[in-house]
């Protein structure tokens, strides 16, 4: 049997399956292509530093009284009770107590010296007590700076004032001794030597001096005689 061809007008249905047959003139549109943007060259934003935190100012120490070369106060573990100290040229002051205040004074020429002494607790805190050793009438008193800070700036400031004053205090003793002294008395002057009596003429040598003149024409022989009756008249 021989094949026989039927041609059908109709679009057959699609399965469900496949993809939708596209048509001729679906096939011929033109692509329709995306909008070209035009970029514009964007200038980056300023980049503000980092914010820094603010540095307070450096606390402000007070400046110390008129002639005062140092001053401390000390600094107990406790808080309580603190000593006050202050060194002048010629004074060192100290006041202690919380209720009560001790104040006392000492003559800085009177510091005989000055030394350090410092607890493990106190080295660790930067404190120290400052020994003073202070000559009185009737003997030694030792005064204790207790808990000052910087106590080796202390002991030496203490000590070179002390030293000054010390040599000053010796200096004034000195004067005062040298000043008190009588006055040496003046020699008086010598008086002056009186002048040797003249050596005694000899009368003979005399006589024959005269003799010599009146022979030479100088003495007449009125002047000889007269002459020769004078120095006969002192035999």
């Amino acid at each position: 049997m021989g094949w026989q061809l039927f041609v059908d007008d109709a679009a057959p249905a699609a399965p469900a399956n496949l993809p939708a047959v596209l048509t001729p003139a679906e096939v011929s549109a033109p692509e329709t292509r995306p909008q070209t943007l035009e970029l514009q060259p964007v200038s980056p934003a300023p980049v503000s530093p980092p914010a820094t935190a603010a540095v307070p100012p450096p606390p402000v120490t007070p400046s110390p009284e008129p002639g005062v070369l140092w001053a401390a106060t000390g600094q107990p573990l406790t808080g309580i009770g603190a000593g006050r100290y202050k060194l002048t040229a010629t004074m060192l002051y100290f006041e202690r107590g919380v209720l009560s205040t001790n104040a006392q004074q000492v003559p800085i020429g009177d510091v005989v010296d000055v030394d350090l002494r410092q607890s493990i607790t106190q080295k660790a805190r930067g404190v120290g007590n400052v020994m003073v050793k202070v000559q009185r009438t009737n003997g030694f008193e030792l005064v204790v700076l207790e808990d000052i800070p910087e106590p080796r700036n202390a002991v030496s400031i203490i000590n070179e004032t002390a030293h000054v004053a010390r040599l000053a205090q010796q200096e004034r003793v000195n004067t005062r001794h040298y000043s008190g002294l009588p006055a040496m008395a003046t020699p008086p002057h010598a008086a002056p030597a009186a002048a040797p009596a003249p050596a005694p003429v000899d009368p003979i040598a005399q006589l024959r001096q005269l003799g010599e003149l009146r022979d030479a024409g100088i003495l007449t022989e009125e002047e000889f005689a007269a002459k020769k009756a004078e120095i006969l008249s002192r035999l």
